[in-house]
Order: structure tokens, then C-alpha cells, then sequence
């Protein structure tokens, strides 16, 4: 079963650029709120996870009786809509802007969160890099970053994978928060603590996207390369994966960006890769993840086959809690060769019943979860982030459950379930707002339940970027194990 996964991101990318301000009557807002509330209640199998039945009733009555009397236009339904569906705790539910033909101009400087704080991460306008934006319009750092927080969908209560999304779609966040300006008034304070105020002028949405090669937080600086936009493409723009040497430390640098590549192909990368890595003697394997958002399960479970030392489980159960899709009429099936009908016939209508749920205690691909006959016998790190999602999160758990060093920051995708199976896109009639929704419900195996519940996988050694490591265009997270290799 294959996703439709090009769908969903030129859908996403299109609903970012655009927006509307058209009208909305009482009873239009009404018949879209109520289409989303029964897909909700009838179909989305995690609704209960975080938030309990008595709050959801609350916020469902809360919207009906106070929201709806400040709702007059798609764009303030929108952002209703956003802040209603972020207590699913679930980074697979997006929602997103309808779009329109018209792309507004937007706040042009690229930011980067650490710490909470938001810092400079190009010199563009003749701010320093590294630079603390304390404001802007009067509204303070901490302030935006808590009124930008429900635009980004996460597991749990992670807030890593939140601020990577801010951080890179901040300007068009930014205007759905607070609108359009020709000028902004942004003070910041300088790493020598000297505090400026400027104004700034907005820009389109092409221009400041040709100056996303520019962040110092992608660390050309660290690889000590001077075309960024070749790097870019080289490395952050790469989703095949790839490898590079470090041959005085006969040390491999894996990285996988993404799992969403066709599964034949993406097996021959590894298979070819892990024969370079065999026949160059590697003894330290370095594996990348911190770009990974996801993608087909089998490919996360070859690529650590590879490294696995016994076999493994990806899951403890798979759930579904409707056997007809709700408010179908609106629905755009996103998965190749099942309607939702013959998907629920072929994996659940026999499955377990148990009140409202179906659930699956097989895997289907369990037989491919033992270790390759050519794994990597060396000493292997795994760098990870709050980019690190679905299949991506699943890779750093199977890692984690073998005793397998994680470096970095929290995973955006959660440590114990996971709600990312048969993905429907709803179309709201009236405000055409899109609702990207999962129906299935995923209990991830893991070894270790002492974890807080609403946690991504975690780090065994946490390193954060710092400001100065901003500054200075220092990937601390790969340095950290550069340093640990030599000293071993």
C-alpha cells in the first residue's frame, strides 16, 4: 500500500502561499465546523490520546456558543480551526489555508529558534548573525513564538518539532497571525548585548525563498564551502541517500533525509552504499536523520536492517475505530489501490474488537525486521532532531530499543504512538479549508516505558544548538561525535 505522498506536499505548498479574507456567514461556519467535529468524533481514532472526552465536549461547546460569533471570513476560521485540532496532539492532522490566486508579501528576515528565542540565522538588512530578535510591531519574541505554536502540528507535547517548522515557515505564520505590513519595526540585541531597532520592508514570498541557502544553521561554514546554494541542493535538498568519508577517522557519514522514495530504488542506494562502506573499512558510522520527516515504513525498516543486531518490531498494535469513512461526500482518497471500504475489509473487519476500536496485532513487515546478512558490525551514532518524524522517528526508536547512541535533540514524531495510517484529505464546502487526517492508530513497540508519555524519542546525549554555534556556523550536534571518534 503506497501513499500518495506528492499530493499531500504540492497541497501543503500551495495552501502556504496563499490566502483569502472572503466572508463567511454564521451558518457557512457552522456546516464546515460540524463536517470537521463528525470526522472528529466518528472517524479519528486518536482523539482521546491527550485530550479527554469531557475537554474535547467543552471545546466543541466553547467554539459553537464563543468562537463562532468572531469567525467572518476563511481566514479567522482557519485559525480556529488551527488552535481547535492542535489538542489532537497530533503532527499527522494538519490543516491548511485555503488558497487563493493572490501571494501576499511577508516578513522577509529567516530566523531560528533556540531556546525559546528567536536569533538571526542570515545577515540579511545588516543584522548580524546570531543576532535576538526581542520584538517586532511591539509584540515580543516569546509572545510571537506562543501565538505561532498552533500552527505547527506535533506528537505529544514536543515543542521541537514545532519550532523547526516556525523557524523556516515564520513569515507566512507570521502573516496568518497578524496580517500584511509594508514595513515592520523589529528591535534585536547583537551578541555583544547592543540593543538597535530598524524598520524593515515586507517581501515576496520567491524572494526571501532564494535566500533559504543562506542560513548559517544549514553550516556550509562547518564544511568549509563556499557555494551555499550547490550545498544546499548537495545536502539539505537531497532526499536520496548519501554518504561521504572521513577517511582519517575511518568514519562513514550516512545521511537519509527522507523515506519517502520509491522502495526498490531506495533499497539499492543502501545496498550499494553499505558495500562502499564494507570495502572502505569503515569502523565508525555516522547516520543523519535530523532532516528525516518521513515516509514509507519498509524503507526505514531496511535502512536499520543494516545495523540491527537481532530482529525487531516497529509496533505494537495498529487501530481503527470506524468501518465506513465519515462525511465521505468531502473526502479525497490519498492511497493507492484501496478505497477506504475494501483497506478496512482486507486489514481489520476480522481484527480484535474491543468497544469502538478494531485492532491488528500482526505486521505485515515483520518478516523484513531481522538483520541484513551485510549489517554494519562497526560502532554506530544516530543524529536526530525535531524534524525527525513518522518513519523518520520510527528509525530513531528501532535504534533506541538496540542500544543504539542518539545524539541531538527530542524527535518530532512520538515514542509511543503514532497516528499516520490511510490519510484522507477533507475539503471544507464552504471555506475550502483542507484537513489532512489519519484513520489508523499505531501503538509503537518500544522497550523502554518509563518515558513520559507525550515525549519524542529522545537523545541519549542532548547538544542544542547555541547561539554562538549560530554565530559560527557550527553543527555542535556532528562536531560532538567528530571529537568523541577522535578520542577513541
Amino acid at each position: 500500500m503506497k501513499t500518495k505522498f506528492s499530493i499531500i506536499f504540492i497541497i501543503l505548498f500551495y495552501s502556504l502561499i496563499v490566502f483569502g479574507q472572503e466572508k463567511l456567514t454564521k451558518e457557512q461556519v457552522i456546516e464546515d465546523f460540524n463536517i470537521l467535529k463528525n470526522v472528529l468524533t466518528k472517524g479519528y481514532p486518536s482523539l482521546y490520546e491527550y485530550t479527554s472526552q469531557s475537554e474535547w465536549d467543552s471545546l466543541f461547546l466553547n467554539f459553537e456558543e464563543e468562537k463562532l460569533k468572531s469567525i467572518k471570513n476563511k481566514n479567522d476560521l482557519y485559525k480556529s480551526i488551527t488552535e481547535l485540532t492542535d489538542y489532537s496532539r497530533d503532527a499527522h492532522l494538519i490543516v491548511m489555508h485555503p488558497q487563493l490566486t493572490s501571494i501576499p508579501y511577508l516578513f522577509p528576515l529567516l530566523l531560528k529558534i533556540i531556546d525559546e528565542k528567536f536569533y538571526t540565522d542570515t545577515d540579511d538588512y545588516g543584522i548580524p548573525i546570531g543576532s535576538e530578535i526581542i520584538s517586532i510591531d511591539d509584540v515580543s519574541g516569546p509572545e510571537l513564538r506562543k501565538s505561532l505554536l498552533k500552527y505547527a502540528p506535533s506528537d505529544g507535547y514536543n515543542t521541537s518539532k514545532k519550532d523547526r517548522q516556525i523557524e523556516r515557515e515564520f513569515g507566512i505564520l507570521h502573516f496568518y497571525e497578524f496580517g500584511t505590513k509594508d514595513t515592520y519595526q523589529v528591535e534585536y540585541k547583537t551578541s555583544s548585548n547592543e540593543m538597535f531597532t530598524k524598520n524593515i520592508k515586507s517581501q515576496s514570498f520567491q524572494s526571501i525563498g532564494s535566500r533559504f541557502v543562506n542560513r548559517n544553521s544549514y553550516f556550509p561554514v562547518y564544511h568549509s564551502i563556499e557555494n551555499k546554494s550547490e550545498f544546499v541542493k548537495n545536502t539539505i535538498g537531497k532526499k536520496e541517500p548519501f554518504l561521504y568519508l572521513i577517511d582519517s577517522l575511518n568514519t562513514a557519514v550516512l545521511t537519509m533525509n527522507s523515506f519517502e522514495l520509491d522502495v526498490q530504488k531506495f533499497q539499492i542506494s543502501l545496498q550499494d552504499i553499505f558495500k562502499q562502506i564494507k570495502r572502505k573499512k569503515v569502523e565508525h558510522l555516522i547516520i543523519d536523520i535530523r532532516q528525516n520527516e518521513g515516509g514509507y515504513p519498509l524503507n526505514s525498516i531496511n535502512a536499520f536492517s543494516y545495523l540491527a543486531n537481532q530482529s525487531f518490531k516497529q509496533r505494537k498494535s495498529a487501530s481503527v475505530i470506524t468501518s465506513s469513512l465519515p462525511e465521505e461526500k468531502y473526502s479525497q482518497n490519498l492511497v493507492n489501490g484501496y478505497t477506504y471500504k475494501t483497506f478496512f475489509e482486507k486489514y481489520y473487519q476480522n481484527a480484535l474488537r474491543k468497544g469502538n476500536e478494531w485492532i491488528l496485532m500482526t505486521d505485515e513487515n515483520e518478516p523484513f525486521m531481522i538483520p541484513n546478512k551485510k549489517r554494519f558490525k562497526g560502532k554506530t551514532y544516530v543524529l536526530i532532531g525535531g524534524k525527525t518524524f513518522s518513519a523518520g522517528s520510527s528509525f530513531a526508536l528501532f535504534c533506541k530499543n538496540q542500544g543504539i547512541t542518539l545524539i541531538g535533540e527530542e524527535t518530532g514524531g512520538g515514542y509511543y504512538t503514532q497516528t499516520g495510517g490511510y490519510p484522507i484529505i477533507y475539503t471544507l464546502p464552504n471555506s475550502k479549508i483542507k484537513v489532512l487526517i489519519s484513520f489508523v492508530k499505531i501503538s509503537r513497540f518500544a522497550k523502554d516505558e518509563t518515558v513520559k508519555k507525550g515525549s519524542g524519542v529522545l537523545p541519549d546525549i542532548e547538544i542544542n544548538l547555541t547561539q554562538q554555534d549560530l554565530i559560527n556556523g557550527t553543527d555542535s550536534q556532528l562536531d560532538y561525535i567528530i571529537k568523541r571518534i577522535k578520542k577513541e
